[in-house]
């Protein structure tokens, strides 16, 4: 059940490609395509050079070359390696962007299509070469011992195989809740441009997306990683008592097929709303239903005490609060050794307060189980399943990357909660004191956000109005604001005036987009063209960037706002780039002078 942090890398690199290299419009070819997409089997071919080697090193003992690890490591490289070349050199960015048009959530499934089709083969064949290679170290296995017939493939592996493609099934549902709220948003174009162009906007946007997703977790879970409802006689009757008599549904203690590989249970979903506690069969075959009705109680107790909604306030709530006044600071305008060591000193915060609160909340959990059916199940249940997990010392980064305590502890201080009253009392109070701290953590987040979208309104809702085709509404907005600009606003408000001053020229009396769009596609082009040849492209980037908005030829319009906006940086390669496309594709009418070669 570990994480897939290939898979995750890839989902990063998506949105960092987008952000830190955007393709210029028109940048696509079928040759690009074509031989960026060659490279996706690599990762695969890699793991099947792995799994070729280990056949032999297996069957006939043959040890030279590369060892089989050294391959399947150098695929998990390559594959985020491979979408990165396809993405951003091969041209599948801005495919997707000329094939996905308006539609975000065209756009979150086209560009999961390389990722899907890099990964998944890569990531079933190296679930059946990591198997081969278990307990094999260097002459650990000697030639002979096995025949090819012997080695499991991929059916007798399907459980494990199965619950591995859970990740990639499930890790894709936030962005297609994304996509598909942004979609129907666009059917107002005031409400869709308020929810991404504005703090307040932005903040509520999210956190109704974490309710979404929330609520969408569990039902999600199960399918992606194929957990069942029929749990095995005779424990089944047993354990659902337990869940009833503590107060969880029955009906949502679930199996979850893992081959019997993995010893895990784990409540799913941070909304008490159709939240299911799943227990893999690796688990179920260990324990007895003693031992299990601890388990139960463990995990049961997470709920009970609120912990996955206090995370997901604290990883999720509070963060998304914070984001608006850390951007009013202008982070940006730092240097960037001192922007790095700010994220590095905000992650390793963050992962400290992480760590302290799940080590927390496990007690927490063994608490809740004491005070249901006494210290007894859940600390033989720890015991046994630490023994058939054939522990081993862990490394000092498994030490500092656990969110778990050692089981020795957790055992220790159940029989202390138990025993000891003052010990009960003392555990008790800190919980208390926790609570409040994150209570008050999260109200202070929410006045710093409050305070910051308060004092960014009258600039936001100038930028909100003008996207929302109201010219009228936007530059009486402007004009109240007057020369007091302050200093992390001058930059954009430079340009977001020429671009009011363009809006004014061509649709003054705009007060809608179903009225400004057809106005802004003719009129800002017509202009843009005008006075791109009289002036030269800087002056144009307001027009053009009406002009884009408003419609037509998509392509086209975009490439010429982002040769304008390339003169405006005084960016001299992204414009000859730019300039090659727009020959490529044809110079539009007015400006063969310009273009010519």
């Amino acid at each position: 059940m570990g994480l897939p942090f290939v898979l995750l890398l890839g989902f990063l690199l998506l949105p960092a490609t987008l952000a830190y290299g955007a393709p210029l419009p028109g940048s696509a070819t079928a040759g690009s395509l074509l031989w960026s997409t060659l490279l996706w089997p690599l990762p695969s071919l890699l793991v099947l050079s792995a799994l070729r080697r280990q056949r032999r090193r297996l069957v006939s003992g043959a040890r030279g070359g590369l060892h089989p690890r050294v391959l399947l490591r150098a695929s998990a490289v390559a594959s985020p390696a491979v979408l990165h070349v396809a993405a951003l050199y091969g041209g599948w960015l801005d495919a997707t962007w000329q094939l996905a048009g308006d539609s975000h959530l065209a756009t979150f499934a086209l560009l999961s299509v390389p990722l899907a089709t890099i990964e998944l083969p890569r990531l079933v064949l190296a679930t059946v070469a990591e198997t081969w290679l278990e307990g094999d170290g260097d002459g650990a296995v000697s030639g002979g011992t096995v025949t090819a017939a012997d080695l499991p493939g991929i059916a007798e592996l399907w459980p494990v195989v199965r619950l591995r493609l859970g990740w990639p099934l499930l890790l894709p549902m936030p962005c297609l809740l994304l996509g598909a709220g942004l979609d129907v948003l666009q059917l107002d174009r005031g409400l869709h441009c308020f929810f991404l162009g504005t703090s307040i906007g932005v903040t509520a946007g999210m956190l109704v997306l974490l309710v979404a997703f929330g609520l969408a977790l569990p039902v999600w879970f199960r399918r992606a990683f194929g957990a069942v409802p029929t749990l095995p006689e005779p424990v089944a009757a047993g354990l659902r008592q337990t869940a009833a008599r503590l107060g969880f549904p029955p009906s949502r203690v679930l199996l979850l097929p893992t081959g019997g590989r993995s010893m895990n249970a784990m409540m799913v979903g941070p909304l008490p709303f159709g939240r299911i506690l799943c227990l893999t069969d690796g688990l179920l075959r260990t324990l007895d239903p003693d031992l299990l009705t601890g388990v139960v109680a463990h995990e049961v107790g997470h709920a009970r005490m609120g912990h996955p909604g206090i995370l997901l306030v604290l990883t999720a709530v509070v963060p998304l609060l914070l984001t608006s006044p850390l951007l009013a600071l202008d982070p940006a305008a730092a240097a960037l050794s001192w922007q790095a060591l700010g994220a590095v000193l905000v992650i390793g915060c963050t992962w400290s307060i992480v760590r302290a609160l799940a080590r927390r909340f496990e007690h927490e959990a063994d608490v809740a189980s004491v005070q249901a059916l006494g210290a007894g199940p859940c600390a033989r249940a720890l015991q046994a399943v630490a023994q058939a997990a054939m522990p081993m010392r862990p490394s000092w980064f498994g030490r500092l990357t656990s969110l778990h305590p050692d089981e020795r502890v957790r055992c220790a201080v159940m029989l202390r909660y138990e025993h000891e009253p003052e010990f009960r009392a003392r555990f008790d109070a800190r919980g208390r004191r926790l609570r409040l701290l994150i209570a008050a953590s999260l109200g202070l987040a929410t006045a710093a956000a409050a305070a910051t979208w308060w004092l960014e309104w009258p600039h936001e809702r100038v930028l909100w109005r003008l996207a929302a085709g109201d010219v009228v509404e936007a530059r009486a907005f402007d004009a109240a604001i007057g020369e007091d600009v302050p200093a992390r606003w001058r930059e954009t408000w430079q340009e977001l005036r020429a671009e009011l001053a363009a809006a004014a020229e061509v649709a003054p009396a705009a007060r809608d987009w179903r009225e400004a769009a057809p106005r802004f596609a003719e009129g800002g082009w017509r202009r843009g063209v005008e006075v791109i040849v009289a002036d030269g492209p800087a002056a144009a980037r307001p027009y053009f960037a009406l002009a884009a908005a408003g419609g037509g030829d998509r392509v086209m319009r975009a490439l010429l706002y982002a040769y304008c906006r390339a003169a405006a940086d005084g960016d001299g390669r992204r414009m000859t780039e730019a300039r090659e496309i727009v020959r490529r594709r044809g110079v539009p009418a007015g400006l063969e002078a310009m273009f010519a070669p």
